[in-house]
């Protein structure tokens, strides 16, 4: 699609349709008047730096005087903003660039949505990596209120079989948001955890309960790590770093940093046992 047209009698009807899908600015410009052409200048380069979030209309009120009578244009520029097909704001003359991209917030999406379609494109492409920060940084910038943008994080973890951040993201979205969808992740959760405890892992906890050693502990991380129950496995290496930090000879600390390393930066677990660590360390 394109995102600047010039509009004339013939694509008019088609470029209005377009608004119902996609926010729309119509700017009514003269080329014999340069604040008119200035102005249309600036709304082309906002068209192009926001790469297609609106469409731009271009009308020469010199060569399309039919539309400008239409419009009832008295003056130029003019410009009319459009969304869902509807008008939902017009002002005449020029605006500086603060007060246009107050009006331009009116029918262009939030920096959340953005985002949110952004992660879409990766996911289609089952490039979780690639979604996870993307997905984190829209569920901040809409204060953590957007369950929508939330229960799709929460689902990308699911995908990648991390049940721990996906639980903790599920856990923050309000009650009245619990919809069968909530529901439904929720039961993929509780197939996770129930396919993730292995009878070695039961056989090593049970060892581990009657003699807590480090050299258990490490065994039983190594398992829990590998069944993406990472926090798990974090919080049992940690308790025995509070007591000993080289506990087995420095090998509690060294697996515990390689966990870390191996679910990397997105995962939220990461920052919360690296900081648990540092307060360790210093």
């Amino acid at each position: 699609m394109q995102s600047i047209i010039e509009i004339n009698e013939q694509n008019l009807t088609e470029v209005l349709q377009l608004s119902q899908q996609t926010p729309l600015v119509i700017t009514f410009y003269a080329p014999q008047y340069a604040e008119s052409m200035e102005f249309c200048a600036l709304l082309t380069s906002y068209a192009e730096q926001y790469q297609g979030q609106f469409v731009l209309g271009k009308i020469n009120c010199e060569t399309e005087q039919m539309i400008a009578s239409q419009f009832r244009i008295q003056s130029v520029p003019t410009t009319y903003l459009f969304k869902a097909g509807q008008a939902l704001d017009a002002f005449p003359g020029v605006l500086d660039e603060a007060t246009l991209k107050q009006r331009l917030a009116l029918i262009l999406p939030k920096e959340e949505e953005v985002k949110f379609m952004q992660a879409l494109d990766f996911l289609e492409a089952e490039d979780y990596d690639q979604a996870l920060p993307i997905l984190k940084e829209a569920w901040e910038l809409s204060n953590k209120k957007n369950s929508d943008i939330a229960l799709l994080y929460a689902e990308t973890y699911i995908a990648m079989k991390k049940v721990e951040p996906a639980q903790e993201i599920l856990n923050q979205i309000p009650l009245q948001d619990r919809d069968s969808r909530w529901q439904g992740l929720q039961a993929q959760i509780e197939l996770l955890i129930k396919a993730a405890d292995t009878p070695e892992i039961q056989q090593l906890q049970a060892d581990f309960a009657k003699n807590p050693t480090a050299e258990i502990a490490l065994k039983l991380a190594l398992q829990l790590h590998q069944a993406n129950r990472n926090e798990e496995a974090l919080q049992l290496l940690f308790d025995i770093l509070k007591k000993d930090l080289s506990a087995q000879n420095g090998e509690v600390k060294q697996e515990f940093l390689s966990i870390l390393s191996a679910i990397g930066n997105n995962d939220p677990i990461t920052n919360k046992y690296r900081r648990l660590l540092y307060s360790l360390l210093y």
